[in-house]
C-alpha cells in the first residue's frame, strides 16, 4: 500500500489530476451502467447520432495516452469487471474535461448462439480510446458526441 502512495507522489499533476478524475468518474459511471437505464442518463453522453472527427495535436494525444493508461492502472486495481460501457463513459467525461472532444459509440453483434451481445467504444480523432477489441464485427445503432 506504501508502495503505491509513493508512486502516486511522484506522479505529474496532470497525471494526477487525471488519475483522480478517472476514478471518480468509474465509480460513477459503473452506479449508471448497472443501475439505471441509458434513456434516464443518455443526455450525460452527449448529442445522439452526430460524430465528432477532430484533429489531434502531439498535446492532445498525450493526454489520451495518460487517460488510457490511468483506465488500465484501475482497472487492474477495481474489485469488480469493469465493462467497456463504463469505460468508455468514463474516458469520455475525462477527455471532456481536459478539452478534448470524443464520440462514444454503441454496437451490437450475435454470438455462435445467436444471442445479441452488445459493445462500446470510444474514439477520439481517428484514434480509438476504449473498448478497440473486436469492433469491426460491431454493427453500429447510435453514437454519442
Amino acid at each position: 500500500m506504501f508502495i503505491l502512495f509513493r508512486k502516486y507522489i511522484y506522479l505529474e499533476k496532470k497525471e494526477r489530476s487525471i488519475l483522480i478524475q478517472t476514478f471518480f468518474w468509474l465509480i460513477y459511471a459503473s452506479i449508471l451502467a448497472r443501475m439505471v437505464p441509458l434513456r434516464w442518463f443518455n443526455q450525460l453522453l452527449g448529442e445522439f447520432n452526430k460524430e465528432i472527427v477532430v484533429e489531434l495535436d502531439l498535446d492532445k494525444l498525450k493526454t489520451i495516452q495518460l487517460a488510457m493508461k490511468n483506465m488500465r492502472r484501475w482497472k487492474r486495481r477495481l474489485p469488480w469487471k469493469v465493462k467497456c460501457f463504463e469505460e468508455a463513459i468514463t474516458l469520455k467525461k475525462v477527455l471532456e474535461k481536459q478539452d478534448i472532444l470524443s464520440t462514444l459509440f454503441l454496437g451490437v453483434d450475435k454470438n455462435e448462439c445467436k444471442e445479441l451481445i452488445a459493445h462500446a467504444w470510444l474514439k477520439a480523432g481517428k484514434q480509438i480510446v476504449a473498448g478497440d477489441k473486436g469492433v469491426d464485427k460491431f454493427v453500429v445503432v447510435g453514437f454519442y458526441s
